[in-house]
């Protein structure tokens, strides 16, 4: 898989797994769950899904020095994860102890544009399922970087990219990238660098108005810094299908309003087919395009 937009997926599939946001109305009749991500893609080296229990976000005892991301009791280590695609290729899935995730390389079944997959997860003999199929890829990204000043005289690069999307279908795209420089700091040697690329209100994008029509982003990046070098930008568009694009920006957005009283969490989505589990089974694909920016 790869960075940024890549691994940013990567991150919602190990977060989502914990615990369940439910209507306040529900509380008292909440159970546990099975919680069930994964997202695929043409792009992965290796296959993932993250089977875990879910609890009410009210009313699970939490311990204070215990690891929020994976703690003891959310585990489920010994579920029968199988993915297979319409041709009737299937591979099982082995927990990895060290990212708590069921895993297999990607070599195991290929993933393609446009072909569905199905998911099958089994947990103390109770079997669920979902399906997705995989978005096209964008078969290119354009943009138009402009050089100016800040409020405060620092040179900025702002750039605006542009795709043409698919027409005659609804489609959701997620933006973002990264940057690749070398730093040099006075009496030291230079090494490289990686930050992400973040674009703000255009991150999430959708075909809602004009299908086939061009959608454009904007970020803005600093450049006015004595210490950057061979300075290169990967900007990604993400084709998602609307269940990933709706959790994506479902954890984005509740992120956003933790701790504001005033303001509702947002109800995750789920496609998982039956009854006990919850979750999102989904695939993607990521289009680059790799810009030089120089002192």
């Amino acid at each position: 898989m790869r960075k940024a937009v890549l691994a940013l997926l990567g991150l919602y599939i190990l977060l989502m797994g914990c615990q369940k946001v439910v209507d306040a109305d529900e509380l008292l009749d909440t159970e546990e769950q099975v919680s069930i991500i994964g997202y695929i893609s043409p792009h992965d080296t290796i296959l993932k899904i993250s089977v875990t229990k879910a609890l009410p976000s009210i009313g699970t005892p939490i311990k204070a020095n215990q690891d929020y991301a994976f703690p003891e009791e959310f585990l489920i280590k010994d579920a029968v994860v199988t993915l297979s695609n319409t041709e009737g290729n299937s591979v099982v899935l082995n927990y990895d102890n060290k990212t708590n995730t069921y895993i297999t390389s990607a070599s195991n079944l290929t993933i393609l544009h446009g072909a569905t997959y199905n998911l099958k997860v089994i947990v103390a003999e109770k079997e669920f399922n979902a399906s997705c199929q995989i978005p096209k890829k964008l078969d290119t990204i354009n943009e138009i970087i402009e050089f100016q000043q800040d409020e405060f005289g620092y040179e900025l690069a702002v750039i605006n990219i542009n795709f043409k999307d698919f027409a005659d279908e609804d489609n959701y795209y997620i933006l973002g990238g990264f940057i690749n420089t070398t730093l040099k700091y006075e009496n030291e040697e230079p090494f490289p660098y990686e930050y992400p690329i973040y674009f703000g209100d255009d991150e999430f994008l959708i075909d809602n108005i004009n299908e086939g029509a061009e959608l454009n982003g904007k970020t803005e990046i600093s450049v006015d810094n004595e210490y950057y070098s061979d300075t290169k930008i990967t900007l990604q568009v993400a084709h998602v299908e609307k269940a990933l694009f709706e959790n994506v920006k479902t954890t984005r957005t509740n992120d956003d309003v933790d701790g504001n009283p005033f303001v509702e969490y947002v109800i995750a989505p789920n496609n998982i087919l039956e009854e006990g589990a919850i979750g999102v089974f989904s695939g993607y694909s990521v289009t680059e395009k790799v810009i030089d920016l120089k002192d």
